[in-house]
């Protein structure tokens, strides 16, 4: 039920919102996505990643470097900037995950900032602290792909794009693959005396969410025609992190529930100096409170509303 409500909402999102609160739909939804690889990797194995903007941010510069200096049109150049960042997220789930607890999310941290700074000082490719205009050619799905710049244009794709993931991550989730990870999650060491791996499914994993990342990157590209270094910086990855506690790591729906609350609430208490202090408090509030997040709140409300339903039918 609650899966057909939110797939509803989403339908008709561009026939009833104005302007500039389905634009903000749209980075939230953008957000969302990344929101959702950060919390799926802490649900589904325990892990914490500080760094996962890394792959959103590389993503988004890839595309810019294959369409600005290689001269790519739109398609194969999103597609080749997905798999740039997916082999990031690979190489590096390889080499830091022998790491686990705090030193994992300090590596990621790292590995993100080191990134960033390696872009920054490439000014000839990526126009340093500037950022990167990217002017799109060709044509993605039989448009000019500067028309997604419009959130008109953009949401139906960026929709689909979040219900496939969302869809993918509930599947993997229920999958052997997905019990394995939990699995891991609650006792890896009694994972390892039964013979199962341990090693490569949770870099399969990291790489799994580092895809999902990339994805959102390549969305926000697109979108925005612009790509820049604060989409590589820490703070990127703390936003990802704050949706996905504000909507709930515990569901799937969750984390791009909460980026698209985040951001709303963020474009209303803009003029507030004290915002960032406001976000902090209702962070505060939800962890304490509700640790299952916005999710869990909905989730209770629609059970309770099921029982009460059906209580009236028996009656």
């Amino acid at each position: 039920m609650i899966w057909a409500l939110i797939a509803f909402v989403g339908v008709w999102a561009p026939y009833v919102l104005p302007l500039y609160p389905l634009q903000l739909a749209v980075q939230g939804v953008t957000l969302g996505l990344l929101g959702l690889s950060v919390g799926w990797l802490r649900r589904q194995t325990g892990m914490l990643s500080f760094g996962h903007a890394m792959f959103y941010g590389f993503t988004g510069y890839a595309v810019g470097v294959l369409v600005v200096h290689v001269g790519l049109t739109t398609t194969p150049a999103l597609l080749l900037g997905i798999a740039a960042g997916t082999v990031l997220a690979l190489v590096v789930g390889l080499l830091i995950m022998r790491a686990g607890g705090v030193a994992f999310s300090m590596l990621t941290l790292a590995t993100g900032m080191l990134i960033w700074v390696a872009v920054t000082q490439k000014r000839s490719i990526t126009n340093g602290f500037d950022g990167l205009p990217v002017n799109f050619t060709g044509a993605l799905l039989g448009r000019d792909p500067n028309d997604f710049t419009n959130p008109v244009v953009a949401w139906p794709l960026i929709w689909v794009v979040l219900m496939v993931a969302v869809a993918a991550f509930w599947l993997i989730s229920r999958s052997v693959f997905g019990r394995h990870l939990a699995a891991l999650r609650e006792n890896e060491e009694r994972t390892r005396f039964t013979g199962r791996r341990t090693y490569l499914p949770k870099v399969l994993a990291f790489t799994l969410t580092g895809l999902l990342g990339s994805i959102a990157g390549a969305v926000a590209v697109l979108n925005i025609g612009y790509i820049s270094p604060e989409s590589l910086f820490w703070s990127m990855s703390g936003q990802a992190l704050i949706v996905a506690v504000i909507g709930g790591v515990g569901s799937v729906w969750g984390p791009p529930a909460g980026a698209i609350a985040y951001v709303f609430l963020q474009a209303w208490l803009s003029d507030s100096p004290y915002y960032q202090l406001i976000i902090g408090l209702i962070l505060m509030v939800v962890v304490v409170a509700t640790p299952g997040g916005g999710a869990e709140l909905v989730t209770r409300a629609f059970r309770a509303l099921a029982r009460r339903t059906k209580g009236r039918s028996h009656a």
